[in-house]
């Protein structure tokens, strides 16, 4: 697969996020927000399982009962994320949302990739990468007004 191929597939991903959560907030509006993200996790639960079987790779699921315990913490992080946007959502906006949680996941990812944490490869934090972090946080401000 092709470099193009991937970044295909970063922006697929991201337009799905960027339609989740708001998706996910309409039906916090409909059922308890606890709920919404209860039977959101199962839809995904289920999609994935499905998947898993069909491919045969659910052959393999017992491998990650040999991972550290801290990467379970991820599931956990999942939660957060589909609980807080459901919550969220309807108090900041679609778009202020979005903004505020991509400059946070670019923080967070700076720090991942200067410290080579979860075994990414180590690539310090330079003087554009700071650049780019605040020009982010200017356009949550410039998104927000």
């Amino acid at each position: 697969m092709n470099s193009i191929m991937f970044y295909l597939g970063a922006i697929i991903v991201g337009l799905a996020l960027g339609l989740q959560s708001p998706m996910n907030s309409a039906l916090g509006r409909i059922a308890l927000p606890k709920n919404s993200a209860v039977l959101n996790n199962l839809v995904g639960l289920i999609i994935l399982v499905v998947i898993s079987f069909a491919d045969g790779s659910i052959k393999q699921f017992a491998s990650l009962f040999k991972a550290p315990t801290y990467l379970l913490f991820g599931g956990a992080l999942g939660s957060i994320i589909v609980l807080g946007s459901i919550i969220l959502i309807p108090k900041l906006g679609a778009a202020t949302f979005a903004s505020i949680i991509v400059s946070a996941q670019m923080i967070a990812a700076i720090l991942i990739d200067n410290f080579g944490l979860f075994g990414v490869e180590k690539t310090p934090i330079n003087w554009f990468k700071a650049i780019g972090v605040v020009l982010l946080i200017i356009g949550v401000r410039l998104i927000k007004a």
